[in-house]
């Protein structure tokens, strides 16, 4: 297993686990364990008994860089010491200067020419001209791209997805020499030529960080299941839920993309919110299924209540699920403070405040609140991301240190920009 992060600052590293979530041991101060068949994430061991090894360093290709979410990649990688951004793909802006692509980015800081043509990047490849792909498309054309050029799919070092194109992988298969795929080399393309979701590892590091460590494709989780996971997470791993979990949450227009639409204009969405994919329709579902599956060791329904508020970025959730047995409110902040004790990007709030999303904007932090209600027999958990970046880019660079044996909080920031 492979050490929780310290601090933001500290420098600490990272080893390959397991591909499959192992079980964490009970802390010497907590002799109580998780109810039978409760499946627990990876977690943090003590870190003088895990080995490191020597940091690499990435040259980044970011392909959808004129994106919302590529934007903001790009602009925290310039920062960072172990990323270069090597070149910018896109399929609509090939051709123009990388400044008019990014344009709260300083140009005289920019060394890169123009952006090029996604077709052009395998060539690009095999020159050298980078050795990993940070993939920021629309939903749906990763998956399509990496099909029409299984080169481009099958030979960086590392890919980082940012759509949910490959968020469906469960498990990595053994290569013929017994290497799980993904485990320090690119995997193999399966039989459409493609490279298939099983070779995609989950990159949400707070519940699966040992599958997460030298892996070499990771799928970014999505915004909101995020935001879900990281608020059920600790009463999943505990057995507290006993059944439908019913998730809402505002976001940021943001979250929609950066492509023109009515229902994003400013007329259609200022002044108010609104309700879409309310019920059982967002694509969002399955993943946080899926997840809350692998936590709590068996199936849970959700229930999900998406809404657009006229901000540009953020997410505000909450989520309610009956308990198994009577918890009180203090018994469950105590559960949520020990779990996430340590982790730099997250944040349990005191009793009495609750997240909001100005606290976090700009920063890789998530907040979280919780208490319970109803005697005890509901869970109420709340939490506050910035979409873009917890959401989105910050956790992608987040999953990348992880890749490369860097300390995970290095060139992240824990601290919002209210105003």
């Amino acid at each position: 297993m492979s050490a929780r992060p310290a601090a933001p600052g500290s420098r600490r590293g990272s080893t390959a686990g397991p591909a499959t979530r192992t079980t964490r041991p009970a802390p010497a101060a907590r002799a109580s364990a998780a109810p039978a068949g409760a499946v627990r994430a990876e977690r943090a061991t003590d870190s003088a008994a895990v080995p490191t090894r020597a940091p690499r360093t990435a040259r980044v290709a970011v392909l959808g860089a004129s994106g919302y979410s590529g934007q903001e990649f790009v602009r925290m990688a310039l920062g960072h010491p172990g990323i270069e951004i090597a070149l910018l793909a896109s399929r609509e802006h090939a051709g123009r200067k990388a400044a008019e692509l990014l344009p709260g980015l300083d140009p005289r800081a920019l060394a890169w020419r123009d952006a090029v043509a996604p077709d052009q990047l395998a060539d690009l490849l095999l020159k050298g001209a980078f050795d990993t792909l940070v993939a920021c498309l629309p939903h749906g054309v990763w998956r399509a791209l990496s099909a029409e050029q299984p080169a481009l799919a099958a030979k960086p070092a590392r890919i980082v997805d940012i759509s949910s194109d490959f968020r469906d992988g469960a498990a990595r298969p053994a290569t013929a020499h017994g290497v799980p795929a993904g485990r320090g080399r690119a995997p193999a393309p399966g039989a459409s030529g493609s490279i298939p979701s099983s070779a995609y590892v989950y990159g949400l590091p707070e519940a699966f960080r040992d599958s997460i460590a030298g892996a070499a494709r990771v799928a970014n989780p999505g915004c909101y299941p995020t935001a879900a996971t990281l608020a059920l997470l600790p009463a999943a791993e505990a057995g507290w839920l006993a059944g439908p979990v019913m998730v809402s949450a505002l976001s940021g227009v943001s979250g929609a993309g950066r492509a023109p639409a009515l229902r994003t204009s400013f007329v259609e969405l200022e002044g108010g919110a609104s309700l879409y994919r309310a019920g059982g329709d967002h694509p969002h579902i399955a993943e946080m299924e899926r997840n809350l599956a692998r936590l709590a060791g068996g199936a849970l329904p959700v229930g999900f209540a998406p809404q657009l508020a006229p901000m540009a970025r953020g997410i505000l959730l909450t989520a309610n699920a009956p308990l198994a047995r009577a918890v009180t409110p203090d018994e469950a902040r105590a559960a949520y403070r020990e779990r996430f004790a340590g982790e730099p990007f997250v944040r349990v709030l005191d009793d009495g405040a609750w997240p909001e999303t100005r606290a976090v904007r700009g920063s890789n932090r998530c907040d979280l609140a919780v208490t319970t209600l109803h005697g005890g027999r509901t869970l109420l958990a709340t939490a506050a991301l910035d979409n873009l970046v917890k959401g989105a880019a910050g956790q992608a660079i987040q999953n990348l240190n992880l890749m490369l044996g860097r300390p995970e909080t290095e060139g992240l920031t824990v601290h919002g920009s209210p105003w």
